[in-house]
């Protein structure tokens, strides 16, 4: 199956064209209107930004422009860091979700491709895949081979493997089959020793973070949001295995007691973490864990199902836990904003339509309360921070991953949703005139 996905990158590489794209190598000077840092509390004003071999070699009113250089005028724009998405499903989307136990690994990557220069155009310079859609290979692994070669437009990846799943739980997808058929699933394990055993697994096919189903979810038809899939010896075993490959663990959890297991286990990171108590939150921020709350996914859901308008594109099991659950999430979200906890951006895009402009978690962080600078630092700076990557950040010595908007996201949000310049690593992939 591998080489079926290679193939059929191969073949998107000869159809596609990277017209406008600046050479790799090039020195370029950006001359930016208006600019934030990632990090400072406002924005800084008129800057020059010298690019060269990838990276920001100099920041200032007036910069070197080299011979030959290019010069790139975003004088009336706002730039700043390119966006980062921590938690995405490249090779999903509704299609594939709706048709999961059918589908073969050649239409996830096809899928995967497409989301690909989507997520790219649309601001998003890289990406942590949280969870590979495929059930019994590494797709995701095959689509960050293509966007390093440059045989496909994208993000840069950061491969987060398959969730780990416990039978009948959330990414077990067995239970949509009728009785008496078999489906052989690569991330299904239980017990201390088995969970050590697909760790290994997971990182000797390239993941570069441990994924885990903590706990049910809304969309999986067989647990809930509040269901608990690892014993607390489990899911330290997770994270210590993990730990002695050197690589850090996500958990999937929504009820309070899945999200306290993986905090005490050491994770990372939590993503949702829609039904976390205050006391849970608390015990985040004094343990430095990071919270991706995916908002666009659940928050925005939960609001428009207490105003009564259900999603009748989901499964009636979907809508029911949805009815039930739509005041805790908002309660939830609400005690998030007023916490310490470090939030990084995720908008589980995969689970729905990547028409969708994943920029819009911006919005919607800042519609629950997060000030406009935590959600944009948690779209950037603390987003690599998290990730352990150098860039989301416009600093000497940082990638040249930059975007830029008609306007200041300070002031008005969702300009973030209007990029119309991209630059990953120096080369430009969007320059909108």
């Amino acid at each position: 199956m591998r080489i079926i996905i290679s193939l059929l990158l191969v073949l998107v590489m000869l159809s596609a064209t990277c017209a406008g794209m600046a050479a790799p190598g090039q020195t370029t000077v950006i001359l930016a209107g208006d600019y934030w840092d990632g990090l400072a509390n406002r924005p800084q004003g008129y800057v020059e930004i010298l690019v060269v071999d990838g990276k920001i070699a100099e920041i200032g009113k007036s910069v070197i422009r080299p011979e030959g250089a290019k010069i790139i005028d975003l004088s009336t724009r706002f730039v700043m860091p390119g966006f980062i998405d921590t938690h995405i499903h490249l090779t999903g989307g509704p299609k594939v979700v709706a048709n999961l136990a059918s589908l073969n690994d050649a239409a996830l990557a096809l899928a995967g491709v497409s989301a690909c220069e989507k997520v790219l155009n649309n601001g998003f310079t890289t990406v942590r895949d949280a969870g590979d859609f495929s059930i019994n290979a590494w797709v995701v692994a095959e689509l960050k081979k293509a966007v390093e070669a440059g045989d496909i437009r994208g993000p840069r990846i950061v491969h987060g493997g398959h969730m780990i799943s416990a039978v009948g739980g959330h990414f077990d997808f067995s239970g949509l089959l009728r009785n008496g058929i078999t489906m052989q699933q690569v991330s299904v394990a239980e017990g201390v020793i088995e969970v050590k055993r697909v760790v290994h697994s997971e990182v000797s096919h390239g993941a570069e973070w441990i994924k885990v189903a903590g706990s049910g979810g809304f969309m999986s038809p067989s647990d809930g949001p509040d269901d608990v899939s690892y014993s607390q010896e489990e899911m330290n075993a997770l994270v210590a295995a993990a730990r002695d490959l050197g690589k850090h663990v996500l958990v999937h959890a929504y009820g309070d007691e899945a999200v306290h297991r993986a905090a005490i286990a050491g994770v990372r990171s939590i993503e949702h973490g829609s039904l976390s108590s205050v006391s849970t939150l608390e015990m985040l921020a004094q343990k430095g864990i990071y919270m991706v709350p995916t908002q666009i996914a659940v928050v925005a859901n939960a609001r428009e199902t207490a105003k009564g308008n259900l999603n009748m594109y989901v499964p009636e099991w979907t809508r029911e836990k949805n009815v039930k659950y739509a005041g805790k999430i908002l309660e939830c979200a609400n005690n998030l904003a007023k916490s310490d906890v470090r939030i990084a951006l995720g908008t589980d895009l995969g689970t729905f339509d990547f028409s969708v402009n994943g920029a819009t978690e911006f919005s919607e962080m800042v519609r629950n309360g997060i000030s406009p600078l935590r959600a944009l630092k948690a779209g950037t700076s603390v987003a690599a921070e998290m990730l352990e990557l150098n860039t989301g950040s416009i600093i000497v010595g940082k990638r040249a991953d930059l975007v830029a908007m008609p306007g200041n996201p300070f002031e008005d949000i969702s300009v973030t949703e209007k990029v119309n310049f991209v630059m990953k690593d120096g080369v430009v992939y969007r320059e909108d005139k």
